[in-house]
């Protein structure tokens, strides 16, 4: 009886967020500079505004950007963007922001979040593109903490619907690249009470770049249904190496959705992570050299494990892998399906191709494994065989002549994938000239910068 009107008052909240009158006026814009104090906007008066306006921010550098309690509604956003481009540390969604699109306008990443965060909590129908992010501790940070003074941050309560972060470029974040979701559906004890955080409902993360991360690339928790990463590039990821920091995508606990046409490369953790309920697919993704921890087993490539979450009653795991590309994967597997909680249904691991260098002859059972019961491994091939090292990823490379028989050259990589030497042929004069550079330490994980005197080979 308990689960039946628990989930019956689930509905109403969501009705009533979702039936508010439309506005039929003609859409209006209107333009926004400071507040209060010199160089802020903050929680500007927008009762004025209606679903179909847009707000354009005037200037072009604020100490803070939060917007409270405003919105458009279920026909038509509120579009916030800046008049030109705009430049903050800090830009906030807070109680009860709904229906808006905040948007960095025609110029890509017209909106840049430099030391700081794009901060989401206790609002709905929020669309974030067209944004860059760098330099703080956390690039996005989208989720509610409990709040004693606010019943609708306890479960249930409010229900942050609908979040959608496209175009997005975040890159060298000390922390999580995005985190999205509270970590503990099952709840946090607050002076002798447990409180169960407020759930996340229809989060999509699209088209983004995640860079140069020190902990995880983009972590999804508690996002109840319909979730979907999807098109994103995430690169040099879990740079501190630091144990259950550094993932490139965690589709978290209490989660269900899909994972797909992602490029996940250089990272010290598992590239892919699988925690949700339900039926989690995962395809057409390419995950390249990561699970490099130090280690000489390192850590996998794609990972699911059958988190349960006690407070809710949910489907157990079905874990669909498919059709994926996994390049050097770690000696730890390229798919790993753990099963670990006996709340998985039988798993399917098809049609994937992986690139090993030197594989062994029992390649298929020890890169890939399903524990669930009755799992099924099909169709999964080599898509390449006694490969050596892969290529250098060179960010930049410049040679100047120094001698007849010299060059100087000064390079950076982001990963040399065990190579010792790498050769660039440079033409003088209509003749051709060999430099081999030295690779001093090996495998590297993020960015590092090279100057070398080489001598011309003959």
């Amino acid at each position: 009886m308990t689960k039946k009107l628990l989930f019956g008052f689930l509905l109403l909240i969501g009705s009533k967020q979702s039936s508010a009158q439309c506005n039929s006026d003609a859409p209006r814009t209107y333009y926004l500079s400071q507040t209060a104090a010199p160089g802020e906007i903050y929680r500007p008066n927008g009762s004025a505004w209606k679903g179909g306006d847009t707000i354009k921010i005037t200037g072009t550098n604020y100490s803070v950007i939060e917007f409270y309690n405003v919105g458009g509604d279920a026909c038509r956003p509120l579009v916030i963007m800046p008049q030109t481009t705009v430049t903050t540390p800090v830009f906030r969604f807070r109680n009860n922001c709904r229906y808006i699109k905040v948007w960095g306008g025609p110029t890509q990443y017209g909106i840049k979040i430099i030391g700081g965060a794009l901060a989401i909590s206790k609002s709905h129908h929020i669309t974030a593109e067209n944004m860059e992010i760098s330099g703080g501790s956390l690039g996005v940070y989208c989720k509610t903490d409990y709040d004693a003074a606010d019943p609708e941050t306890w479960q249930p309560g409010y229900v942050m619907t609908k979040m959608i972060f496209r175009n997005l470029w975040i890159h060298d974040i000390n922390g999580e690249g995005m985190y999205v979701g509270h970590t503990s559906p099952d709840g946090i004890v607050y002076n002798g009470v447990n409180r169960v955080p407020i759930r996340m409902d229809s989060v999509e993360i699209s088209n983004c770049i995640v860079e140069r991360c020190q902990w995880d690339g983009i972590q999804v928790s508690n996002a109840r249904n319909g979730t979907k990463i999807f098109n994103n590039t995430i690169k040099s990821f879990g740079m501190l190496n630091k144990p259950s920091q550094q993932a490139g995508i965690i589709l978290g606990g209490n989660t269900s959705g899909d994972v797909y046409n992602n490029k996940v490369m250089y990272g010290s953790g598992n590239a892919i992570e699988l925690f949700g309920y339900g039926i989690n697919n995962c395809y057409d993704n390419i995950v390249d050299s990561t699970g490099w921890d130090g280690t000489a087993n390192g850590q996998h490539s794609i990972y699911a494990s059958d988190y349960i979450t006690h407070v809710e009653t949910n489907p157990k795991q079905t874990a669909r892998i498919y059709n994926n590309k996994v390049i050097k994967p770690k000696p730890a597997g390229a798919i790993f399906v753990t099963g670990y909680s006996n709340n998985s249904n039988p798993a399917f691991v098809d049609n994937n191709k992986l690139c090993i260098a030197s594989p062994p002859a029992n390649w298929l059972t020890s890169y890939i494994k399903a524990n669930p019961a009755n799992s099924v491994i099909s169709n999964n091939a080599l898509l390449c065989e006694a490969v050596g090292a892969l290529p250098v990823k060179f960010v930049s490379l410049a040679a100047s002549k120094v001698s007849d028989k010299t060059y100087k050259v000064t390079f950076v990589v982001e990963e040399d994938a065990d190579l010792d030497h790498y050769e660039i042929i440079v033409q003088e004069n209509g003749v051709q000239r060999v430099l081999k550079v030295i690779i001093p330490e090996g495998q590297l994980i993020g960015l590092k910068t090279y100057t070398q005197t080489i001598t011309i080979a003959q």
